[in-house]
């Protein structure tokens, strides 16, 4: 059967297929990263502003983005001083990374990989769009941050975006949330900043997207 959409290979009639290294294979920019390598969009400059405030207030510097696709926002953010990783399950997606952003640090992985994840001591945790693939794992990995940030005794911060849908379209994660409200409840951090943002760019119904940046200590 010829899969014709990106959907196909990620979330589809409510079913988690997680297929992403085909998703790669298959498209030459699933998630339209390649628009914003120069100029971000309100999201990524929502993560690009609170990551540069956490490093003025804070003095922290060490990045590392979660599910980075091609690593086009992790080198914009190596271009700006940080000290930027990135990570994604699939091998395509960091091969491309590497080969179109040499100069920043890439690996294969996901979430639960975090003895991987800790050999660059990331003290910023960006998660841009991925929390419907690793959510069975999200909790654990939070625990881990908090285990982190009281051994060490400084702050780590964790950035969150995640798109969420029209009432009634959502089938996928509907038990756990479905807007900005049930997303802060099913966190329950301690957040700096949050916000919801709508995007109009289609004839389809607008996408809402949430964010927020919490502090972990």
């Amino acid at each position: 059967m010829t899969k014709n959409s990106h959907n196909d290979f990620v979330i589809k009639n409510g079913t988690l297929i997680g297929d992403f290294e085909n998703l790669y294979q298959s498209f030459d920019d699933p998630w339209s990263q390649s628009k914003f390598s120069d100029e971000l969009d309100a999201q990524r400059a929502l993560i690009f502003n609170s990551c540069r405030r956490i490093r003025k207030e804070f003095h922290l510097n060490r990045v590392v983005e979660l599910g980075c696709g091609f690593g086009i926002f992790a080198d914009f953010l190596r271009r700006d001083g940080f000290a930027a990783v990135g990570i994604d399950i699939a091998d395509s997606a960091i091969n491309r990374a590497r080969d179109e952003h040499p100069e920043t640090i890439f690996i294969q992985g996901d979430i639960g990989d975090f003895e991987r994840i800790e050999q660059f001591d990331p003290e910023i945790y960006v998660m841009m769009e991925i929390k419907w693939y690793v959510l069975d794992q999200i909790h654990s990995f939070i625990d881990k941050l908090k285990l982190k940030a009281a051994a060490q005794e400084k702050p780590i911060f964790l950035i969150h975006l995640l798109s969420t849908y029209a009432p009634g379209e959502q089938q996928y994660g509907k038990e756990m949330f479905t807007n900005l409200d049930e997303i802060l409840c099913h966190f329950s951090l301690n957040y700096t900043e949050y916000a919801e943002l709508t995007f109009n760019y289609s004839d389809a119904d607008p996408a809402i997207g949430t964010y927020f940046t919490a502090k972990i200590e």
